[in-house]
């Protein structure tokens, strides 16, 4: 299939840019002495375009290099070649003042992965970015090899922010299965299994089955030895597409997310939007 640039993105995801770009501007801003890496490993082509409004967004890619404090170095997975020559173009008026590397491949690749993390030096704080798209493409094996890949001088892991795609993905396709292995390899076990017959049976409601689903993926995170994990659930649409889920062993990431996701906001093309 095509790759299409700029790639087409509804209200919702729009919504989610909005508030990712504040949260990024804010969590920039608590860096110290510049040696924290940013990691995106689900890159696209860097700009958007709005479905219903022609709108031209720009895509986390180019917010996160807009911020006003920089990271130490970007480092972007993009895992289609036309998706990162696109990218490259766009984050080439950043490069002088940026150091920005471009990798192209899936990062459920050891190899791909592989080439991320040699490109943080040992001892650096870095922040992940895991935006999936769906949970086919996101392996609880990826999520533990960035929690393990090493820690700062402080023995803070790697900042997690991830999208966790919870209505449109994961929830729809629970029963299905054909979908078990793939549902399995997002949680790393198969204690999920039994959220799926105590809602088939009735024992449970379908909110219920979706706490259940977003507290099973947070526990594991906690048995990754992560500090302070803040699920927010955005009140944008309804209903809610995706929960952002941040691990950290910082005591202000979470802080930082509650705030930036949860305050009103106006998206690009509305009458009073201002950015």
């Amino acid at each position: 299939m095509p790759v299409e640039i700029p790639k087409q993105i509804g209200k919702w995801s729009c919504h989610k840019l909005e508030c990712f770009a504040d949260f990024i501007e804010a969590y920039a801003r608590t860096l110290k002495n510049n040696t924290c890496y940013y990691l995106e490993l689900y890159s696209g082509c860097g700009s958007c375009i709005g479905k219903d409004t022609n709108c031209h967004i720009d895509d986390s890619e180019i917010r996160a290099l807009k911020t006003g404090v920089k990271f130490a170095g970007y480092i972007f997975i993009a895992r289609d070649s036309d998706d990162a020559e696109n990218l490259k173009r766009l984050a080439a008026p950043y490069q002088e003042d940026n150091k920005i590397e471009i990798i192209t491949g899936n990062c459920i690749n050891e190899k791909v992965l592989s080439q991320l993390f040699d490109l943080i030096p040992r001892s650096a704080s870095s922040f992940a970015l895991i935006d999936p798209g769906g949970y086919r493409s996101l392996r609880w094996t990826t999520i533990k090899k960035l929690a393990m890949c090493g820690s700062d001088l402080k023995g803070n892991k790697t900042d997690l922010l991830i999208i966790f795609p919870l209505e449109m993905a994961l929830l729809r396709n629970l029963t299905r299965p054909e979908c078990e292995a793939s549902i399995t390899r997002l949680y790393g076990n198969h204690k999920w299994l039994e959220i799926k017959q105590a809602w088939a049976d009735g024992e449970i409601e379908p909110d219920e089955a979706r706490k259940r689903l977003v507290e099973l993926f947070e526990a594991g995170l906690k048995e990754l030895g992560y500090r302070h994990i803040t699920d927010f659930e955005p009140k944008f649409s309804s209903p809610t597409f995706y929960h952002a889920i941040m691990a950290s062993d910082r005591d202000t990431a979470g802080k930082i997310m509650e705030e930036t996701w949860g305050k009103p906001r106006y998206l690009p093309c509305e009458l009073l939007y201002d950015r």
